[in-house]
């Protein structure tokens, strides 16, 4: 009866609201645009969330339209799976429509996507998504709108990012230009201006991150042109003017000192510091864009102070892309600007922070899945009612009651087992592509960390010195490992270090990072490895991870007398070689940050004339190939020993070693770093 009562319920529900005519839908829909524009002033986010997927549901705003501004609200919440879930759903409802204004959304949620996935660096999906919406808005004769004109600038954004140097990048932007220039002569509004002066300054970026240092001078000079125009109005925003003037100033700045220019790039940044916009924290934390490109690290540095004013936020509270872009960059300026005790602090608050960005990751994700997840029911619960609607409007226009209720009845029955497989095979795939989209994505965080950290901790040369050969290599891996080396010579002694994570986590990379920060600074002071080894274990045991120390050998070579003197920490015995290949005897000490207050020893011995000291990080032993088979350590000596015969130098002595062991591994990913550092006395 329950049944029988909803299907008659349902049948006049669809003979009501045809008989409400257009008139009545226009006006519950003008309605619901004016509840999502009254939220949008307010920047209520939540509530625009809330508004478009409840008017949605209820069928009085447009499921492209609903998408795009639950997109919307979802970026400005920082949620960028979920907006990214959203704008693809609403390009998907406005696939096959021609309506004037499903184009206007499907051309919003085109852009905002586009730029969302440029923005994180993915340029490939992001250009996916922009040459066919782009196309199929010029084949529409939609090519005038400012949203067209920004997924051009996106198309020629992600092709320099990509590293195309053809003449198409390039045009992209001169045809985006000319628009806006055509948009402002009709137009001639304060709109206008600036929606071309956001376009010429993401051009300039993109000009300056790919080192176009010419090109980026060429499009800051029409930036320039523009904002003198805009300048002149006499409805100009004297904040807005201010904060685009020092922008100006910063890009011009940053490629003149890209093309060799110093002293007119300085004059500029003299400039820029006479705008108000470069005394507030955001200002200051651009402007190190060009004080990081001048190597000026102290202004660097006293600027990367507002860092936390800038994100209105505590210190240790940085998400994860706040950790890659800004808080690395902090470590890096004070560390080259010679504060060595603020590096030291800012390396352990990154460390802090990572795992509480991971937690908030994780968090996030869940929320985001699980929301994603209930919106895909909520979708398929949709087009279920869909097919019931049409069904109950079929019958109403047939005025076959019996029949139709009969047809109905078979229909459904059939419909519901259609739906519930179709929906269980779609929570099935969804919870694989979940699980797969997680891993890979938590994955690809922890090796873009851990490559951006073990950039910096690669000396950018090796020092030099009589009698001295040195020669290091390191071949990262696919996974997040980190290992680490350095050399540096001070009062005629060299000072050495390699050593690699126990563990292939991302927070190990990390501690890894810190050990390189804190050999680096420790050994401009102390001449002991085992002090120096102590000094670092406990710094990392101050970390709070447990069981991911760092293998790490220290050495201190006496350039005078050739003596060395060593201390191991958990790492492989290093190779000495001669006419034969021996190991360097070596003690079973823990590795760095895995014990508090153990007591580290150090060795001697001699460096004989002749004599090459060959040290690995375990890459090597445990590079696999397509079989999983180990190459091994005897496999390490052998090759170490046939690239000694073939040609003792330093350089070419690695370069075989390594060549051997890519014949053995063939092309099968790998997932540690292969890193070899060699010292030979001539």
């Amino acid at each position: 009866m329950n049944k029988l009562r909803q299907g008659w319920l349902a049948l006049i529900t669809i003979l009501l609201l045809t008989a409400c005519g257009e008139e009545n839908s226009k006006g519950v829909s003008q309605n619901a645009d004016s509840l999502i524009e009254t939220a949008y002033k307010r920047k209520d986010y939540n509530k625009i969330l809330q508004l478009a997927d409840s008017l949605e549901r209820t069928e009085a705003l447009a499921p492209t339209k609903a998408y795009y501004w639950m997109g919307y609200a979802s970026d400005r919440m920082k949620k960028m799976r979920m907006a990214e879930f959203y704008w693809k759903s609403s390009l998907e409802a406005a696939a096959n429509s021609t309506s004037e204004e499903s184009v206007d959304i499907y051309a919003k949620s085109a852009s905002r996507l586009a730029n969302l996935l440029s923005v994180r660096g993915d340029y490939e999906n992001a250009l996916k998504i922009a040459i066919p919406a782009a196309q199929r808005l010029e084949e529409l004769e939609c090519d005038s709108i400012s949203d067209y004109v920004n997924l051009l600038i996106y198309i020629g954004c992600c092709q320099a990012g990509l590293g195309y140097s053809g003449e198409s990048t390039f045009d992209g932007f001169e045809r985006a230009y000319k628009i806006h220039l055509d948009n402002i002569e009709k137009e001639h509004t304060d709109e206008a201006y600036k929606n071309a002066i956001a376009g010429l300054i993401n051009i300039a970026y993109a000009c300056n991150q790919t080192k176009n240092y010419k090109a980026a001078l060429v499009w800051i000079a029409h930036f320039g042109e523009l904002l003198n125009e805009y300048e002149q109005r006499p409805s100009t925003d004297g904040d807005y003017v201010d904060k685009q003037v020092a922008r100006f100033d910063i890009y011009k700045a940053i490629a003149l000192e890209g093309l060799g220019e110093e002293e007119k790039a300085a004059k500029v940044y003299e400039s820029f510091l006479n705008t108000d916009y470069s005394q507030t924290p955001e200002g200051r934390i651009n402007a190190n864009d060009y004080l990081i490109a001048a190597n000026r690290w102290e202004e660097a540095a006293d600027n990367y102070r507002s860092l936390d004013a800038m994100l209105g936020q505590q210190k240790g509270s940085y998400s994860m892309d706040d950790i890659r872009d800004l808080v690395l960059k902090k470590y890096q300026a004070n560390l080259l600007a010679g504060r060595r005790d603020s590096a030291i602090a800012i390396s352990l608050q990154i460390s802090d922070a990572l795992e509480k960005a991971f937690k908030k990751a994780k968090a996030i994700d869940a929320e985001e899945q699980a929301t994603i997840i209930q919106k895909v029911e909520q979708m398929t619960e949709q087009r279920a009612k869909d097919e019931r609607m049409k069904t109950y409007g079929l019958l109403g226009v047939l005025g076959l009651v019996i029949l139709g209720f009969i047809g109905y009845l078979f229909f459904r029955r059939h419909s519901n087992l259609k739906i519930k497989e179709a929906y269980q095979s779609l929570s099935e795939d969804y919870d694989i592509l979940e699980q797969e989209t997680a891993e890979k994505e938590r994955a690809a965080t922890e090796h873009r960390i851990t490559e951006s950290i073990q950039q910096r901790m690669i000396p950018m040369e090796l020092p030099k010195h009589p009698g001295l050969g040195l020669y290091a290599s390191l071949v990262p891996s696919n996974g997040a490992c980190g290992d680490l080396y350095d050399c540096l010579i001070r009062d005629e002694k060299l000072f050495f270090c390699i050593g690699n994570p126990v563990d292939k986590e991302a927070p190990t990379a990390v501690l890894a990072g810190m050990a390189w920060a804190l050999f680096r600074n420790i050994s401009y002071h102390e001449d002991s490895p085992e002090v120096i080894v102590s000094y670092i274990n406990s710094a990392l045991t101050m970390s709070g991870e447990k069981n991911m120390g760092v293998s790490l050998f220290v050495g201190v070579l006496d350039l005078a007398t050739w003596q060395l003197t060593y201390c191991n920490a958990g790492h492989d015995a290093p190779l000495v070689l001669d006419e034969e290949v021996n190991h360097l005897p070596v003690d079973e000490n823990v590795p760095v940050g895995t014990r508090p207050n153990f007591e580290f020893t150090a060795q001697e011995t001699t460096l004989e004339k002749g004599i090459m000291l060959f040290l690995y990080s375990d890459g090597l032993a445990k590079a696999k190939n397509n079989h999983f088979k180990q190459y091994g350590k005897k496999m390490v000596c052998g090759a170490a020993l046939q690239a000694l015969k073939m040609n003792p130098a330093p350089k070419p002595f690695v370069e075989n070693i390594q060549g051997a062991i890519n014949k053995f591994i063939g092309d099968t990913p790998q997932g540690r770093d292969m890193t070899m550092l060699v010292i030979r006395r001539a």
